[in-house]
């Protein structure tokens, strides 16, 4: 399900026959019924959609979940349409987790400085912050150290496939997937379950 641009809120994918919010009855970001919504994939899979402006799921919500169903769980944080957050936990799986668009998901984590001096005079339409780049690629390298990427990523989610009973794509797929841009990173996201073996609907 693919959403108008500037989507801010989180994809939850568990199996079973209750809902997202039976499962969690006491998470109020769930209560709203305009927020919610999901589909049903094939083999008992369920992917919710909950709109969270502010991302401010509780972060126990990945292994709350898993408990609740006993079952393999993923989680999408979704920043603006533009970049995702994929983390995910088996049974027995560790959790994993990585970035899809992660250069995108650099421009929401630090920002260059306002174009006007100390005294409040604007710069000009062509001043760029001189810091910016050198803070980015900072930034860039150190969300690469605390996530997985590449190869590390596809085979940690390709474990968790199988562990969910699910019948993924080759390895290299599934990498070129993790690692592809698109405009709406929803539908990388869709592409991704696809790659995992979620039956889902044409996004």
């Amino acid at each position: 399900m693919i959403t108008a641009m500037g989507f801010w809120g989180t994809y939850v994918v568990h199996r079973g026959e209750a809902s997202l919010r039976d499962l969690l009855p006491d998470m109020p970001q769930l209560a709203d019924d305009d927020a919610v919504d999901g589909e049903r994939a094939a083999g008992g899979w369920q992917i919710t959609r909950v709109r969270v402006p502010d991302l401010d799921l509780p972060g126990t919500l990945i292994t709350d979940l898993r408990d609740a169903t006993g079952a393999p769980v993923l989680v999408a944080d979704i920043l603006d349409s533009s970049t995702a957050y994929v983390h995910a936990v088996g049974v027995r799986t560790p959790f994993w987790d990585t970035w899809l668009n992660i250069d995108s998901a650099v421009g929401y984590t630090v920002l260059p400085q306002s174009p006007f001096d100390e005294g409040g005079n604007y710069l000009g339409d062509d001043w760029e912050d001189p810091e910016y780049p050198a803070l980015a690629a900072a930034t860039r390298q150190d969300m690469l150290a605390r996530t997985l990427s590449g190869a590390a990523a596809a085979a940690a989610a390709m474990t968790w496939a199988q562990e969910a009973g699910l019948d993924s794509a080759p390895a290299p797929e599934v990498e070129a997937t993790l690692a592809a841009t698109e405009v709406f990173v929803e539908e990388q996201l869709y592409v991704l379950f696809q790659r995992l073996g979620l039956d889902t609907p044409p996004s």
